[in-house]
C-alpha cells in the first residue's frame, strides 16, 4: 500500500506543473516550478529517511522514480530561470506544451521501468546494479540535470549586483547544498554501481537543512514579492491542498510509523482525525470567507505589499471593456473592489447635478442605485476629499481641518458601519466616493489599501467621465440630426412659400388673365406637393432618396421646365439651347426640383436683370447628358468652391440656410449623375450637370 501512495503522490507532485496553462507570464511559471521544489524535496527527505531503515528492492526503486521527478522538475525551474531573467529570453507559445509533455513520457518510461524492468541486488546493507540498467541511466539523468542547474544558478548570481545578492544568497546556498548533495550521490552510483543506505540516511539531514535554508531566504526577505518569484495566485492555489496534504501525510505517516512498532491506534481516534480532516476540507472548500482570511495572512506576512496592484488594475480595466453606462461601470469597480479587499462593508456614491452625490451601490443592493443616504454637495467631508486622498475615521491626524471634518461626518459614517471613504477622482475633479466598513480579519486599513483605491478610483473616474461624454455627444448627435431635419423641412417649406408669395405679389395686376389663372393653379398645385413630400419625410424620417426613374427627352423637358419657372420667377429671363435629340434615364420631379433649386438660388442673388442660360449636350465621354446653367450674377465666392457649397449648413446668401445645394447633389447622386460648380468667365456662376443617357441612344459627337 505504502508503495502505490508514494507512485501517486510523485505523479501528483509533477502533474501540479499542469497549473501553468493558467498563468500568463514566465516569471510565474518559474515560481510554480519553485514551489514544487519547495514541496518535493521534504517529500524526497522523508524517503530516504525511511528507506534507511527499511531498506527493500521496491521500495528503493520507489525512491529513484521520486528522484527522477525532482531532478526534471528542477530541470523545468532552470529552464524557466533563464527565460524569466533575461530580458532577450523569448517563449514561443509551443514551450509550456512541450515541458508538459515531456513530463508525460517521463513518467511512462520511468515508472515502466521502475515497476516491472528494473532490477537491483540487496546484499546486506547495500543495493547493487548492473551498468546501463535503468537505474544506471537514472543516475546519469540526474547527474546531468543538477549540474546544468547549478550553472544556471552560478549564471544567476553572476548577474545580480551586491544589493541583490545580499537578498538572495540564502536561496543560492541552499540550492548549492541540495545540488552538491545529488550530484554526490549520483557520481558515487556510477562510479561503484551500488547504493549505500548510510549515503540516504546523510543526504536526508543535508536536503533538509538546504530546503530550510531556500525557505528562510522566502520568507526573510520577502523574495515571494520580487519579480521573478512566487506570484500571489499560485501561493493561494497551493496554501489550502498543501495544509490538506499535510495533514492526511502526517496522519498516515503516524499511522505507518505505530504500525511499525506494533503499536495500534484507537479505532475512535483514527476515525475522528479521518472525519475531522474530511470536514475541515469541507469547510474551506465552501467558505469563501475563510479562504479570504487565508488569503490575507499570507498576503501580510509573506509579501512587502498587501495587493497585487497591477493584477487588479488589469482586472479593472477588463471588467471596463465595453461599458457603455454609469450603472455598467459603478459595477465593475464593485466587483473589483469585493475580489480585492477583505470587507464586505462597501458603499459606492456618484455625483449626479440634481441631487447632489447619490448611492450607487450598497452592500445590500450592489448592483442598483438607491436613493436615501445622498450626499448633500456642500458638505465638509466633500470638501475634504477635494484635495486628500482618504479619510481614515481610525487615524488621528493632527490637521485640524480633519477633526473638523470628523466632528460632523462620524454620525454619517458610524450610522452606516463605515471606516474609511476614498475619491474617485481625476485631475482634482471628484467623481465619486468609495466608502468601506470594517475588514473582516480584524485587520486595519494602510497605505496598501490607500494606494489601491486611488488607482481604482482614478481609474473609475475615467471610465465614468469617458461614458458620460459618449452620452452628451450621443444626445448632441441626436439634437443635431433633428435641427438637421428641421433645417431641410423649413427649406422646402421655404421654397415653396417663395413661390406662394411672387404669385401674391403679381395677382393683384394679372387675376382676371386666363394665362395668370392657368400659372396659379398650376404654381398652388405644386405648392400642395411639396407640403404632401415634407409631411411623408416627417412621418418616415427617410434619410434615401428613391428616385423614379423613366426614359425622357431631355431638351423638350428642359424647355417646359423653363417655362414654368419663366412664370414663376418674375423678371428672369431663361434661355435653352440643346444640339440634339438627348434621351435619358431619370426622375422628372427630382430633376425639375434641382432645376427650380439652381434657378431660384440665381433669382435671389440678382437684384435685376436676371438672366440664366441653359445649355444641353452630350459630354465627350457620349454615355452622359451634360447640362450647363449660367447666371450674369456676382458668382460663387472662392471660400466655398469648388466642394464646400455643397455641404449642408454652407451658404454665402444673407438669410440662406445652406440646405438647397446640399439636397440639389444627393438628388443628382441619386439618378446616377454629378453636379460640379465654377464661375463662369464672365463673372457669374456656372454649374454643371451629368445625367446618364439612354445606353443603346447614347452616341454622336460631344459638344463639350
Amino acid at each position: 500500500m505504502l508503495i502505490q501512495v508514494l507512485y501517486a503522490l510523485n505523479i501528483i507532485l509533477l502533474s501540479t506543473g499542469l497549473f501553468g496553462v493558467y498563468l500568463k507570464t514566465r516569471e510565474q511559471r518559474f515560481s510554480l516550478a519553485l514551489i514544487q521544489i519547495l514541496f518535493g524535496l521534504p517529500f524526497l527527505a522523508g524517503q530516504y529517511f525511511y528507506l534507511t531503515y527499511h531498506l527493500e528492492e521496491r521500495l528503493q526503486l520507489v525512491v529513484i522514480f521520486s528522484e527522477v521527478i525532482i531532478a526534471f522538475i528542477w530541470l523545468i525551474m532552470a529552464l524557466r530561470l533563464r527565460r524569466a531573467t533575461l530580458v532577450a529570453a523569448e517563449e514561443t507559445r509551443f514551450v509550456f506544451p512541450l515541458e508538459m509533455i515531456g513530463g508525460l513520457l517521463l513518467i511512462t518510461v520511468a515508472g515502466y521501468y521502475c515497476i516491472y524492468r528494473a532490477e537491483i541486488n540487496l546484499t546486506g546493507a547495500i543495493v547493487h546494479f548492473d551498468m546501463y540498467s535503468p537505474v544506471y541511466f537514472a543516475s546519469i539523468f540526474t547527474l546531468t540535470i543538477l549540474l546544468y542547474v547549478s550553472w544556471r544558478l552560478e549564471q544567476f548570481w553572476s548577474s545580480l549586483n551586491p544589493a541583490q545578492r545580499w537578498e538572495y544568497k540564502f536561496l543560492i546556498i541552499g540550492n548549492m547544498i541540495i545540488g552538491g548533495t545529488f550530484i554526490w550521490m549520483a557520481s558515487y552510483r556510477l562510479t561503484y554501481l551500488t547504493i549505500v543506505p548510510r549515503h540516504l540516511l546523510l543526504a536526508a539531514p543535508l536536503i533538509s537543512f538546504g530546503w530550510l535554508i531556500m525557505l528562510y531566504a522566502v520568507l526573510n526577505h520577502q523574495l515571494l514579492n520580487r519579480k521573478i518569484f512566487v506570484s500571489r495566485k499560485i501561493v493561494y492555489s497551493f496554501a489550502i491542498p498543501s495544509f490538506l496534504a499535510v495533514y492526511f501525510m502526517s496522519f498516515g505517516l503516524i499511522s505507518l510509523i505505530m504500525r511499525t512498532y506494533g503499536l495500534e491506534m484507537s479505532f475512535i481516534i483514527h476515525w475522528l482525525l479521518l472525519i475531522l480532516g474530511c470536514v475541515t476540507a469541507l469547510i474551506l472548500a465552501f467558505s469563501g470567507k475563510i479562504r479570504r482570511q487565508i488569503q490575507f495572512y499570507i498576503s501580510t506576512h509573506f509579501y512587502v505589499n498587501k495587493y497585487e496592484y497591477r493584477d487588479e488594475w488589469l482586472a479593472l480595466s477588463q471588467h471596463l471593456q465595453g461599458t457603455q453606462t454609469e450603472d455598467d461601470v459603478i459595477k465593475a469597480l464593485r466587483r473589483v473592489l469585493a475580489d480585492s479587499l477583505y470587507t464586505t462593508q462597501i458603499f459606492i456614491w456618484v455625483d449626479d447635478s440634481t441631487t447632489g452625490y447619490r448611492l450607487a451601490s450598497t452592500p445590500e443592493n450592489p448592483y442598483g442605485s438607491v436613493k436615501q443616504h445622498t450626499l448633500a454637495v456642500d458638505a465638509g467631508l466633500l470638501d475634504f476629499m477635494q484635495s486628500h486622498s482618504h479619510f481614515y475615521l481610525k487615524e488621528n491626524d493632527p490637521n485640524p481641518e480633519w477633526h473638523k471634518v470628523k466632528k460632523t461626518a462620524e454620525p454619517f459614517l458610524t450610522s452606516l458601519n463605515l471606516r474609511l471613504i476614498t475619491p474617485i477622482s481625476v485631475d482634482s475633479q471628484l467623481v465619486g466616493l468609495i466608502g468601506l466598513g470594517p475588514e473582516y480579519t480584524g485587520g486595519q486599513y494602510g497605505h496598501d489599501d490607500f494606494d489601491l483605491l486611488t488607482v481604482l478610483g482614478s481609474q473609475t473616474a475615467t471610465a465614468l467621465l469617458a461614458v458620460r461624454m459618449a452620452e452628451e455627444l450621443a444626445h448632441a448627435r441626436e439634437q443635431q440630426a433633428w435641427n438637421r431635419l428641421s433645417a431641410f423641412v423649413l427649406h422646402d417649406i421655404k421654397n415653396a412659400a417663395t413661390m406662394l408669395s411672387m404669385l401674391q405679389e403679381n395677382a393683384a395686376d394679372h387675376i382676371h388673365e386666363p394665362e395668370f389663372q392657368q400659372d396659379m393653379l398650376e404654381l398652388v398645385d405644386d405648392a400642395l406637393r411639396r407640403m404632401s413630400r415634407v409631411e411623408q419625410r416627417l412621418l418616415t424620417l427617410k434619410d434615401d432618396i428613391d428616385p423614379t426613374l423613366q426614359e425622357i427627352e431631355l431638351c423638350s423637358t428642359l424647355q417646359f421646365f423653363a417655362r414654368q419657372l419663366q412664370t414663376k420667377l418674375a423678371g428672369m429671363k431663361i434661355s435653352v439651347t440643346c444640339k440634339h435629340n438627348l434621351q435619358i434615364h431619370t426622375d422628372p420631379a427630382l430633376l425639375f426640383s434641382i432645376m427650380e433649386n439652381l434657378l431660384l438660388n440665381a433669382f435671389q442673388a440678382q437684384a435685376s436683370d436676371n438672366e440664366v442660360q441653359i445649355d444641353a449636350g452630350q459630354d465627350k465621354n457620349n454615355n452622359l447628358a451634360q447640362i450647363r446653367i449660367t447666371d450674369n450674377g456676382p458668382g460663387i465666392t472662392g471660400d466655398l468652391l469648388p466642394d464646400l457649397l455643397f455641404e449642408p449648413f454652407k451658404t454665402s446668401k444673407t438669410g440662406g440656410s445652406g440646405i438647397g445645394l446640399w439636397q440639389v447633389k444627393r438628388m443628382i447622386t441619386s439618378l446616377g449623375g454629378t453636379i460640379s460648380a465654377r464661375n463662369s468667365t464672365a463673372g457669374g456662376a456656372q454649374f454643371v450637370i451629368t445625367i446618364p443617357l439612354v445606353p443603346e441612344l447614347g452616341g454622336g459627337n460631344g459638344d463639350g
